[in-house]
Formats: structure tokens, C-alpha cells, sequence
């Protein structure tokens, strides 16, 4: 878990430092699949 929350907050660094849009929003993703994928673990 502590894993996936790192990656996440990489992400989301590397998002806020992004110049392009498309670096932008694949960057997002990432972080939104990620993210989803922690509270998935949460619930089940």
C-alpha cells in the first residue's frame, strides 16, 4: 500500500511539472488508475 502511494505522489509531482498537455493528462491517468487500484484494495 505505502508503494502505491508513493507512485501516486510521483506521478502527481511529475504532472505538476509537466510543460505539454498530453504529458499532462496521460500523467493523470496513471495517477487516476493507480489510485483507483488503492481503493479497490481498501474495500475488498
Amino acid at each position: 500500500m505505502k508503494k502505491i502511494n508513493k507512485k501516486y505522489a510521483e506521478l502527481m509531482h511529475q504532472a505538476d511539472n509537466a510543460v505539454g498537455r498530453k504529458e499532462v493528462v496521460s500523467l493523470l491517468k496513471k495517477a487516476a488508475m493507480i489510485k483507483s487500484k488503492s481503493e479497490e484494495n481498501l474495500a475488498a
